[in-house]
């Protein structure tokens, strides 16, 4: 089941209202992923669970899938086309049903024979080994060992040939507590917390390795043979344990992502869609056709964590509760959320707001908020990270400025990023925070800039050696944030394909581009390196003279450099040369301003919750996701957008 997460999968299923299709072909099938399934008739008082299945619908399906000419195949068909042995049935698909529930074997068998369809079976081994006459751990519940199937009933079904079975680990489809404040988090990808501290990586390891070569064991010793599939409950899994399941024999795992899944892909992920009893026949088309939700406009707030964090821990509870309503009613998408400590708001990391190997923890709070964002209020959170603004103190090489060789005391204060130990000190740092904490991608800090004074060794100063000192400074920072997505990666929930990143850039560099030798940033090299490029869309900071004229030249200017569907603007909510907010009329109207040049991704920063700036009456109609389902085609990006036919930019 996914239980754990189904709150959070409803919230974030309100925020996709529209599909794309991509072309099913020859090379590749579809995975549906089923659950409980039940007989009202002869089971009326039995309890239901997300994701429990009528029998009828469980039919209804099947016989849509057999008049539609979509062909159920087995996952050894699956592999000997991929091994080029024997090409894929047109319209393949495959089914799979998760838990072990004893209704699998009473119910769907005999309809797998019926029909005959192949199908996978996965199994939760602890909850096998639970005697009859005790009850089975099930999330905050307990269910009758008889929910479950048993072995005799597996053996049979595996000698039949019908039925492949999976392990769904042996015992960690559970929610383990996560964090100090007690928020439980899916347990195969989770640092679990105790009153003694939390688990390192290589008790985390040992951990998974324990229960992957159990179930294992288990199931060889049953059936005579080792599953290759590891299913992953709730769908949670990352590198650290892919890697553990290859060693125990199971290279090939199913995940929850939606999606087609091609031969030719490299990997070992299969990609599933999650079905329910709402699942209606139209659902089913559009699975089968290939078609993804996506989120076709992203609307942010960029959130100080200092703003939440308070010594009283019940008025720190009471500020996230503030936050979270007030982003929840917004109608947002997303949160840039500050994981760092700025206590002298300098923009320089003093402290770190998750545990961590090599910098004091001011409060152990990023993982908490960043959860509640997630489940409370339904949006993606990218976690807010300097690159290279970490305050170490003495000791550390910093960038210098080459004609005084100190820090520029007008700059940000920033560790040498071609220094190698500062390089694994940093990436520790994100790989710490992708162990103890959940979240959707990385928000790069705009202190990753080196000017034209600053880098490795002597440098030249002619036209020609300033240009090309900028492009190599350019490619050598974002090699380094890539480096760190991959380090927050390797214990974060999905892996790195799921990660997405974003870096800010100063409007600098879309007003001059000559500028990329100044601070070695690049609007085309960052929307080649990262999803979303964030620009610092801020007129007041930037002293211009008509705002409203400035960010609807900077839109324009902006998307013939990045693709709409990769640029995001962040607006500013307060005056830093006045110490006043902006206006709230004054913010919706460039918002309004952008959009209307074809900006579609925006939000703003700060959000001073605490004081209601800006007023999200004022702001909702203008920010919201839901004002705008579908992207608009502003001027900027022309009729030549437009008869790309891109799903993106239809009207």
């Amino acid at each position: 089941m996914r239980r754990l997460l189904t709150p959070f999968c409803l919230l974030i299923s309100l925020l996709l209202p529209w599909t794309t299709q991509a072309a099913r072909q020859g090379d590749d099938y579809v995975v549906l992923c089923y659950h409980d399934i039940i007989d009202l008739k002869l089971t009326p008082d039995r309890k239901l669970y997300p994701q429990t299945m009528r029998r009828d619908t469980l039919i209804r399906h099947f016989n849509w899938i057999r008049r539609q000419g979509y062909q159920p195949v087995s996952f050894q068909q699956i592999l000997d086309a991929k091994a080029g042995k024997a090409p894929l049935p047109p319209k393949a698909i495959l089914l799979s049903f998760d838990d072990g529930y004893e209704s699998f074997y009473r119910l769907v068998y005999p309809l797998l024979k019926l029909y005959q369809y192949p199908a996978v079976f996965a199994l939760v081994g602890s909850w096998l080994d639970v005697p009859r006459d005790q009850m089975v751990p099930y999330g905050d519940d307990k269910l009758p060992r008889d929910y479950f199937v048993g072995w005799p009933q597996i053996q049979e079904m595996q000698a039949s040939g019908l039925v492949e079975i999976a392990s769904h680990t042996f015992a960690s489809h559970f929610g383990l507590l996560a964090n100090p404040q007690g928020n439980v988090q899916p347990a195969v990808t989770t640092a679990g917390w105790s009153p003694k501290g939390y688990e390192s990586q290589a008790q985390y390891r040992a951990r998974l390795k324990a229960d992957f070569e159990t179930s294992s064991q288990q199931i060889r010793q049953h059936l005579g043979q080792r599953p290759r599939i590891m299913v992953w409950p709730y769908g949670a899994f990352n590198e650290v344990a892919l890697s553990v399941a290859k060693e125990a024999g199971m290279p090939y795992t199913f995940t929850l992502d939606d999606g087609v899944n091609r031969l030719a892909e490299s990997g070992s992920q299969v990609r599933r869609y999650l079905l329910e009893e709402e699942t209606s026949l139209q659902n089913l088309d559009e699975i089968m056709g290939g078609n993804t939700w996506s989120q076709p406009v992203q609307r942010l707030v960029h959130v100080d964590l200092d703003y939440v964090y308070d010594k009283d821990p019940v008025q720190q509870g009471k500020n996230l509760d503030k936050l979270l309503d007030r982003i929840k009613n917004y109608g947002i998408t997303t949160v840039y959320l500050q994981a760092y400590a700025d206590d002298n708001a300098d923009g320089v990391a003093e402290a770190l707001y998750f545990p961590n190997r090599h910098m004091p923890m001011k409060a152990d709070l990023f993982n908490r908020v960043a959860w509640q964002l997630r489940t409370r209020a339904g949006v993606k959170v990218y976690a807010w990270m300097p690159v290279l603004a970490y305050d170490l103190g003495p000791g550390h090489p910093y960038v210098t400025d080459s004609r005084t060789g100190k820090p520029a005391p007008d700059q940000y204060l920033r560790l040498a990023p071609w220094n190698e130990a500062n390089r694994r000190l940093i990436a520790d740092i994100y790989e710490d925070l992708g162990f103890y904490t959940k979240f959707d991608g990385l928000l790069f800090h705009d202190d990753a800039f080196l000017g034209d004074y600053e880098g490795e060794g002597l440098l030249s100063r002619s036209p020609a050696a300033l240009k090309a000192q900028g492009e190599h400074k350019t490619h050598q920072l974002i090699d380094f944030t890539l480096e760190l997505k991959a380090a927050a990666a390797r214990y974060r929930q999905g892996g790195q394909d799921g990660l997405m990143t974003a870096r800010n850039i100063y409007a600098a560099l879309i007003t001059e581009p000559e500028s990329q030798q100044w601070f070695a940033q690049s609007m085309g090299d960052f929307a080649r390196a990262y999803d979303y490029t964030a620009v610092m869309a801020m007129p007041y900071m930037e002293q211009a003279g008509e705002p409203d004229a400035w960010l609807a030249k900077l839109a324009k200017d902006a998307l013939a450099t990045v693709p709409a569907d990769k640029l995001v603007f962040e607006l500013q909510s307060r005056n830093w040369r006045t110490e006043q907010p902006i206006p709230d009329a004054e913010l919706a109207r460039w918002m309004r301003i952008i959009r209307e040049q074809g900006v579609n991704n925006f939000g703003y920063y700060p959000d001073d919750f605490h004081n209601n700036q800006p007023d999200p009456a004022v702001l909702k109609p203008a920010l919201s996701a839901a004002s705008q389902p579908r992207p608009i085609v502003g001027p900027a990006q022309g009729a030549e957008a437009k008869g790309k036919g891109s799903p993106g930019l239809q009207p």
